[in-house]
């Protein structure tokens, strides 16, 4: 991806033609300038709903929070996080505030976890040095094109438990060829949706949230932005009572 003068990569969101957004116009697109309007939607138009990650008891919250930036910044919408006896907290300086815009579910348990991800119809793949592991998570794409897919990570001592990787339907590895032989659980997570993701990241095609989903999340986004004074102009307007998901133009 080019890099800007100052190293950072460019934002390749902004380098992407506009494309027409479903979500109508929000009461509260006057609180906000019209740049931040135009972003929300825009980031929204390609976020996907196909792929999820899990995190199981990641015991550093500064790798549990970097995996959060990850999964924004590639367009994931969905991440759930095993907290066990590790609460989950976000670190905000390396959160760069990406925890407000990725849905994070956080379960007790792998059991809670896997169960709902079966509820919702995701396969689940699981990062792991098993004989039987994918060569590289470039052999997940079939299955994702075929099915939504969930990603699991184990923590960075112990990797993935024995119901994670027993209860998944398959597994995979990062090949390496030096003498370490395991990263980082963010950097791997980072490896892994680049790759699943590198097409889209570049593409001018729209993401899989429904129309619905991406009003919703809207919704939700520019309330949390705007916060108490966002709530008291709805008030005012007299809507501070609507459903999340129910606003007109």
């Amino acid at each position: 991806m080019p890099k800007a003068a100052n190293g950072r990569t460019r934002d390749a969101v902004r380098d992407l033609p506009i494309l027409a957004s479903p979500v109508p116009e929000h009461p509260l697109d006057a609180q906000m300038t019209a740049e931040r309007v135009a972003r929300y939607r825009q980031v929204l138009l390609r976020r996907t709903g196909r792929i999820a990650v899990v995190v199981e008891d990641c015991h550093d919250p500064h790798n549990a929070t970097a995996v959060t930036r990850t999964c924004d910044a590639f367009g994931i919408n969905r991440l759930h996080v095993i907290v066990g006896e590790t609460p989950y907290r976000v670190n905000r300086r390396v959160s760069g505030g990406s925890h407000h815009h990725v849905d994070i579910r956080t379960h007790v348990n792998i059991e809670e976890a896997y169960a709902e991800l079966r509820r919702d119809g995701f396969k689940i793949a699981v990062s792991g040095l098993s004989d039987d592991a994918l060569p590289g998570p470039q052999h997940l794409l079939p299955v994702l094109e075929s099915q939504p897919l969930a990603l699991v990570f184990g923590n960075e001592h112990t990797g993935a438990s024995e119901f994670a990787d027993s209860q998944a339907d398959m597994r995979f590895l990062i090949p390496m060829v030096g003498f370490a032989q395991s990263l980082n659980v963010s950097v791997s997570a980072a490896i892994t949706l680049y790759t699943l993701r590198q097409e889209a990241l570049t593409s001018v095609a729209k993401g899989d949230l429904s129309d619905e989903e991406q009003r919703q999340l809207y919704d939700e986004w520019v309330r949390r932005y705007r916060g108490e004074a966002g709530e008291k102009y709805l008030r005012r307007l007299g809507r501070g009572n609507e459903p999340l998901d129910v606003y007109h133009p």
